[in-house]
């Protein structure tokens, strides 16, 4: 099966950008052909592309998760098409949802007192609230890369090594 998500992702961002298919083609890359056929759902995007495709705009980086995580890293932009993209828009809803994770978190019970059907209810709660955080914190991630003209790549590098290094 064929999705054509990710294709239109990438002719989105393409059309944003002004580019046409072979300069787009020319920076993947991919022959012009093929990068037509993705665009227009007539093939999947091979996954040995992704990262370069990914590098390309966070909208389509989160399209790709999206599919080939099979909705694991989902992309809320698709379930909610007309969210507030603006910075402080999403820094006030990232607020909230954090505070409702943190809530959910504290009334989580791990006692074994409690009934497991309470216990899982509880527990399927906090798994949607904390869903609710990645989600939107995965667009303000990017919204702050548009915003500010954050290099992703050098930030997820930067973090990688203070994790190693125990600084985080």
């Amino acid at each position: 099966m064929i999705t054509i998500a990710i294709g239109k992702a990438i002719q989105a961002f393409r059309r944003e950008k002004n580019l046409t298919q072979e300069e787009l083609a020319n920076q993947i890359p991919i022959d012009r052909t093929t990068l037509a056929r993705i665009e227009n759902g007539e093939r999947p995007l091979p996954s040995g592309f992704d990262t370069v495709v990914s590098g390309l705009s966070w909208k389509i980086a989160l399209e790709i998760a999206n599919e080939r995580t099979g909705g694991y890293i989902s992309n809320i932009l698709v379930d909610v098409p007309n969210l507030d993209l603006h910075p402080a828009a999403l820094k006030d809803l990232l607020l909230k949802q954090l505070a409702e994770a943190g809530t959910a978190l504290e009334r989580l019970s791990m006692s074994k007192h409690i009934s497991p059907e309470k216990r899982k209810e509880s527990a399927e709660r906090v798994w949607q609230e904390i869903r609710d955080v990645i989600e939107t914190a995965n667009v303000m991630q990017g919204v702050l890369e548009d915003e500010f003209g954050l290099d992703r790549k050098r930030l997820i590098q930067k973090h990688e090594l203070e994790i190693k290094k125990g600084d985080r």
